[in-house]
């Protein structure tokens, strides 16, 4: 995984759920290409987005997402 610097998709990824899209589905891919990366997809109003990152504050932002969703 990246380091702790700027992230774009996980800014995106912020902007996305603060506007209101929900996360369907949450995977993560151990032998991706620049190393283990999550994949986070979203929908509202009919549209989806997929934002994916290796990022190491991407994946601890998506950990509390999957822990918002079992609450």
């Amino acid at each position: 995984m990246a380091g702790w610097g700027d992230d774009p998709e996980l800014e995106r990824l912020r902007n996305l759920v603060d506007s209101g899209w929900e996360v369907v589905e949450i995977t993560d891919d151990p032998a991706a290409a620049g190393g283990p990366a999550d994949t986070v997809k979203l929908t509202k109003d009919g549209q989806t987005e997929e934002v994916t990152s290796d990022h190491l504050q991407f994946h601890h932002y998506v950990v509390w997402l999957q822990e918002q969703q079992a609450r």
